[in-house]
């Protein structure tokens, strides 16, 4: 695995000083001495008005990952800010991030790339923070939209979720529900079993099932405790839940011309299988 650089701009090398340790997050490029007055924002204050630059450069931006499973009713803490940019935006994107916001580029440290895979991999993370240590610091992250694979149909313009009474930026391109699902999935069929994306997305897909499909306040229940699965009416969620997918197979809202995300999502949302049965990369043969 390869972090990406902007080859207008390459690093000859990563910058770090001796005394910063390897587990810390470490800058791309020199930062200018300016750039510590940045700072004096808050991590939502430079979002927003980095959103509202960007979307101003015309470049289209969809919310994922952290922010999306939020909207979705997971109970995610919002630490990193995860945004999708169309390919050929994504240098305009940077360079708007670079020099027109003045935020730092941060290269991930190599646990976090073994860990994460292309979730760090192909990342483009911006500091929004003076801090750099994996506890702390906190980014506005860039991924390339080819990553999840979203078509127009699967996208509709809604309110931004921010604390800030009064942003900058309103609004902001959300994935329908299904099309989140679809998207895991073939993602998911896209790495070899045990890849770090492949596990993280797992676990993404398990959450959503159970705070938003399934409509758990603790995304999960122990189906060997009968007293608490009927004081919860599991069965009827996981029925509703069903019935939920069969519609969206059948309206098409899952883009799934083969019926293999249909077929593999009711059955994970009945308790026919489970996330570790979605299909996988085969192994190129040696």
């Amino acid at each position: 695995m390869t972090v990406t650089f902007n080859l207008n701009h390459p690093p000859t090398w990563p910058l770090r000083s001796p005394e910063q340790p390897i587990k810390d997050f470490r800058d791309a490029y020199p930062c200018s001495p300016s750039a510590s007055n940045i700072y004096e924002y808050s991590p939502e204050e430079l979002v927003d008005k980095a959103l509202r630059a960007l979307q101003e450069a015309g470049i289209q931006l969809i919310e994922w990952l952290s922010l999306l499973h939020r909207r979705m009713n997971v109970p995610v803490i919002i630490k990193d800010f995860h945004f999708l940019v169309p390919d050929d935006q994504l240098d305009l994107a940077q360079k708007i991030l670079r020099e027109d916001q003045g935020l730092s580029r941060s290269l991930p440290p190599p646990l976090l790339l073994k860990t994460g895979g292309d979730f760090y991999a192909k990342a483009n993370m911006y500091r929004l923070t003076r801090y750099t240590s994996l506890a702390l610091a906190q980014h506005l992250v860039l991924y390339p939209a080819s990553m999840a694979s979203y078509a127009p149909t699967d996208l509709e313009l809604k309110p931004r979720s921010t604390n800030i009474s009064e942003p900058l930026c309103k609004t902001i391109l959300v994935p329908k529900p299904p099309a989140v699902y679809a998207s895991i999935l073939r993602m998911m069929r896209s790495y070899t079993r045990y890849a770090p994306t492949r596990i993280t997305l797992e676990s993404q897909l398990s959450e959503l099932i159970g705070y938003h499909l399934y409509g758990l306040e603790g995304g999960y229940v122990d189906t060997d405790d009968d007293e608490l699965c009927e004081e919860l009416a599991v069965d009827e969620r996981v029925e509703d839940a069903v019935r939920t997918v069969d519609e969206w197979r059948a309206t098409g809202q899952l883009r799934d011309e083969d019926g293999w995300i249909a077929e593999t999502l009711a059955d994970i949302v009945s308790g026919r299988r489970t996330v570790e049965d979605v299909p996988t990369l085969s192994r190129p043969s040696s």
